[in-house]
């Protein structure tokens, strides 16, 4: 089978020549087949929106060339380039990209007016695409009085309406609350499934990795290794009532991370949930060292000279006060770790009462100390007990928080929610 999209030696350099030269793609070789699910991860700037724009025709490789439905770019005419981009495309970014002087109607129609498509053919498709993604009530709402879950399902809409054999989107739910987030993941997962669209998804979130067919690592401009998922999609497991399990979350990850050890993985999470504003250097130095603490090889105060040592002498090179926060952090959740771990043998009501208290000291005494959450307070206890012993996963727990109280939920603020249901995630994996 031809390759939808295929690179072959691709490299991209800023300035070549000049004392800021940047490369920004060095060697990239990539096979994209129709209808795969493919995510390009990593953190930012390590190439993957380069790709993106690469592949589109906005950024000429330095090096290297670019196939398209079996025909190098290169020979493309100005027209082609500019068909490929319309039809063969449809692009979904972070910031939605809308215009807010139109209604949500216009601007999913909008791509269709530059292919001549005529006005009440388009107006159709547009509203049967908007029915499909429950939007249908909001036709004449403008563009910029929509949630931004509403807003990016708008963007969906408007990729779509020229029916194009790729769907590329850059980071998006960047932007969006983790519920409306995993709406925005699941209609892609869909239009995947369904619509057999091949769908190529930038993201620096491990959370999503599980959803791709292969997921293609990218550090330092370079494909660091490519993981075929052995589980796509969402799956759930039972779990028996009463033991402590660790994390569907945790088990989702672990089978896109199948190259890695045990020990390795629960660093990699731990990392990734502290550390999105590092460096990919510091990251690195960062996981070695919280490998060493989970190990027990180094004391909170040994972990804590690590991450403040300069990085010219082997450390992590954070400010003073950086490395004490994530220090402390880190402390507290180990020891939350360690005193859950302990519990495991009990029984009955003491068992309850022991976890509730560990999740009071460790998680809940801080953020429930006023406003919405302490109004729940006795709710959000009963929800995180029930993650604690496998009643619940993560997504439910997260959903219960955010969801108004009309329908059942706490109605908790989105950031807070996932806040609490994220670290109540990492104290879970690390009882694997």
């Amino acid at each position: 089978m031809v390759p939808l999209i295929k690179t072959e030696n691709l490299k991209v350099i800023y300035n070549r020549g000049k004392d800021n030269e940047f490369t920004a793609l060095n060697g990239v070789d990539i096979e994209i087949y129709p209808q795969e699910y493919i995510i390009l991860f990593g953190p930012s700037g390590c190439g993957k929106s380069t790709f993106l724009y690469a592949i589109l025709g906005l950024q000429a490789p330095s090096e290297g060339k670019i196939f398209i439905g079996g025909r190098e770019m290169t020979v493309f005419t100005p027209e082609e380039k500019s068909q490929m981009q319309s039809d063969f495309y449809g692009i979904i970014f972070q910031s939605f990209n809308l215009i807010y002087s139109l209604n949500v109607m216009d601007n999913v129609a909008l791509p269709q007016t530059f292919v001549n498509i005529p006005f009440k053919k388009r107006r159709e498709s547009a509203l049967e695409l908007l029915r499909r993604f429950g939007l249908e009530t909001r036709v004449k709402s403008m563009a910029g009085n929509l949630s931004g879950g509403q807003q990016q399902r708008v963007a969906i809409c408007r990729a779509l309406i020229n029916n194009p054999k790729v769907l590329l989107a850059d980071e998006p739910v960047g932007n969006l609350d983790s519920e409306s987030a995993d709406v925005v993941m699941l209609a892609l997962q869909d239009i995947n499934r369904k619509d057999k669209k091949t769908i190529i998804l930038v993201t620096h979130d491990h959370r999503y990795l599980p959803f791709a067919d292969r997921v293609y690592y990218f550090k330092d401009a370079k494909i660091e290794r490519v993981v075929k998922n052995r589980k796509t999609g969402i799956q759930e497991t039972e779990r028996a009532k009463g033991e402590i399990e660790t994390t569907n979350e945790f088990e989702r990850v672990a089978n896109v991370h199948s190259h890695m050890g045990m020990e390795q993985l629960k660093a990699w999470i731990f990392t990734e949930y502290l550390t999105e504003e590092l460096t990919v250097f510091q990251r690195e130095r960062f996981e070695d060292a919280m490998k060493r603490i989970l190990a027990g090889a180094v004391s909170q105060h040994e972990f804590y000279e690590y991450l403040d040592r300069p990085y010219s002498e082997g450390g992590v090179g954070l400010y003073a006060p950086t490395a004490l926060k994530y220090s402390l952090r880190v402390g507290r959740i180990l020891k939350a770790t360690r005193e859950l771990q302990e519990i495991k043998k009990e029984t009955g009501e003491k068992k309850r009462e022991h976890a509730l208290e560990i999740l009071r000291k460790n998680l809940l005494d801080y953020d429930c100390a006023h406003g919405e959450c302490k109004l729940n307070r006795p709710k959000v206890e009963q929800a995180m007990l029930d993650r604690v012993f496998g009643k619940i996963n993560m997504r439910d727990l997260n959903t219960f928080f955010i969801k108004p109280p009309a329908e059942g939920g706490l109605g908790l603020h989105p950031s807070l929610a996932s806040s609490l249901a994220e670290r109540l995630e990492i104290i879970l994996a690390q009882l694997m």
